[in-house]
């Protein structure tokens, strides 16, 4: 099922021309393990004179302690700043959802959720470069059940 989707959103990468693709790994503060896959459109719009940018993404997390499994599609608006060709940081404020409203001991209240993020990157070359990432997902109190998730990773971006 896993290559199935990830198989299903290259050819989609490919069909809507999408710039870039993301692959990364990730984990939470409770050690479970997130694999994802995102991909990304350049815009020609900025705001606040930043270039904007749209992701869509894909996350598979498994527990390390049972056979919980739980996955969020996402989308957020991305604003980029450069501090020069090598260095950036980004900052996104979307939504996601996932598809349990539990994972292993934590309740999320809801599948309708809130994802921030914050992106420092390193640009390798013109076309792959290289994140560190938090994001952070809860329903911003909308159900009295709001464990929320702080995911911390690593991604390696491929610009087309």
């Amino acid at each position: 099922m896993k290559k199935f989707l990830i198989l299903l959103l290259l050819s989609t990468s490919y069909l809507f021309s999408f710039d870039k693709i993301s692959i990364g790994y990730s984990t939470t503060s409770y050690d479970s393990n997130i694999y994802d896959i995102s991909l990304i459109k350049d815009t020609n719009y900025k705001l606040f004179n930043l270039p904007l940018s749209l992701e869509f993404a894909f996350d598979y997390m498994d527990s390390t302690n049972n056979s919980d499994e739980l996955y969020i599609t996402s989308f957020q608006p991305v604003l980029t700043y450069d501090f020069n060709e090598q260095f950036f940081i980004q900052g996104a404020l979307g939504v996601a959802y996932l598809s349990n409203k539990s994972f292993e001991h934590r309740n999320f209240g809801m599948n309708f959720q809130f994802k921030e993020s914050v992106v420092f990157g390193y640009n390798i070359n013109k076309h792959l470069s290289t994140t560190l990432r938090y994001n952070h997902i809860s329903n911003a109190d909308l159900d009295d059940d709001n464990s929320g998730l702080d995911i911390f990773g690593l991604n390696l971006i491929y610009k087309f």
